[in-house]
């Protein structure tokens, strides 16, 4: 029968706290994205079932967590495991959870960042955002494998991990592995948030919706900023006493992938403030128009669209011809195909140019009919 430790100290009681608040957390955000998809009258997409895997894994990773200080010893010197509740094996049972914990960390977060990406390539229809976004999704892979394998690589035998009875077994450094998939950890969640901030930057819209908008994808840095203290709470590990020292890590760990999913589903909740929307999810706000502003050194032939508005019309500029923009339903088929998705989160936009050529005939170059040169010839 597996020892249950008692919580008493502060980093246990954190620990403890953090997996059932964030994780509740967590679950009903990725129900509310659920419930504005639904009023949105769009179906759920990729996205949104790896944002709800994402959740999934992240819930279990805080179970594992909880599991650490109760079952685990976390929060102990090991020392005192062995003496005070006279636990002989002493932080082998913690040793084994923190293989599962890194490989549950490593999956919630790539998932959560495939959600994310997946979803900024429906709203961002531009080449150059989708190429870097195909470069971030290798650039995740990479590192999900990389800290996935180095939980079974770095000890031989693998048992060797927690059971450092064996004879000739040996180990890698394990702060180098933890170091280096926390920084390509880090390095990916930059990207993603530095990512679409140019093409919000340049929308043609007013400067505070602008603001308003970078904002909402900027909220993303709080999982960033996570990742970079956990990677400075790991070197004050010290693995002869690695239950004592490890809490901190643990918690920004079990932090940082329910903050990414908390984060990444926020993004998207505008449905449940209002508005109307039609079958097709396209968005009708009922909010006074506002004058469009012009943008300085522009060389636009259009002026700013006025956004509160489903229906937009572009208005040219003393231009000699008409244009008009209709939603179209069809996949976008531009930038060598490399969108196909039908499902884009902000619908397409089609321009159709008309115009007509007519060939007028000046009546001086018109030649002569047949009863005009025939007068002409009488009168001779």
């Amino acid at each position: 029968m597996t020892f249950v430790f008692p919580i008493e100290t502060s980093k246990q009681r954190a620990i403890v706290a953090c997996g059932i608040v964030f994780s509740l957390l967590a679950v009903a955000v990725v129900g509310l994205r659920v419930l504005a998809r639904r009023k949105a009258n769009r179906l759920l997409d990729m996205s949104d079932y790896l944002i709800i895997a994402s959740c999934f894994f992240t819930v279990i990773y805080q179970g594992v967590a909880i599991a650490s200080v109760l079952a685990g010893g976390v929060g102990y010197h090991v020392e005192e495991i062995r003496t005070r509740f006279g636990v002989e094996a002493g932080p082998t049972v913690f040793l084994q959870q923190q293989v599962v914990i890194q490989i549950l960390w490593a999956i919630s977060l790539g998932l959560c960042r495939f959600s994310i990406l997946n979803l900024s390539t429906k709203i961002f229809v531009v080449q150059s955002f989708v190429v870097i976004a195909r470069a971030t999704y290798a650039l995740v892979v990479v590192w999900a494998i990389t800290a996935t394998l180095s939980a079974f690589l770095m000890c031989r035998p693998f048992a060797y991990t927690w059971d450092k009875t064996i004879e000739g077994g040996k180990c890698g450094d394990p702060m180098i592995s933890w170091v280096v998939t926390g920084v390509l950890n880090m390095v990916s969640d930059l990207i993603i948030l530095t990512l679409p901030m140019p093409y919000l930057f340049r929308l043609e819209m007013p400067l505070v919706k602008r603001l308003i908008l970078i904002a909402v994808f900027g909220i993303l840095v709080l999982p960033t900023i996570v990742s970079i203290t956990r990677i400075a709470a790991m070197s004050t590990i010290d693995f002869d006493d690695i239950t004592w020292t490890v809490p901190h890590t643990i918690l920004l760990s079990a932090l940082e992938p329910c903050l990414a999913v908390t984060l990444g589903c926020v993004i998207i909740l505008r449905p449940l403030f209002g508005g109307r929307y039609t079958s097709d999810g396209t968005a009708t706000f009922n909010t006074p128009p506002v004058d469009p502003l012009s943008r300085k050194n522009s060389n636009r032939r259009f002026r700013p669209l006025n956004d509160d508005s489903s229906e937009t019309r572009l208005r040219p500029e003393d231009v000699g011809y008409q244009a008009s923009v209709a939603k179209s339903p069809e996949p976008f088929r531009g930038f060598d195909n490399v969108v196909r998705d039908k499902n884009l989160e902000m619908g397409l936009i089609s321009i159709k140019h008309e115009w007509t050529v007519e060939e007028e005939i000046r009546e001086e170059l018109r030649p002569p009919t047949s009863s005009t040169h025939q007068a002409k010839s009488e009168g001779s």
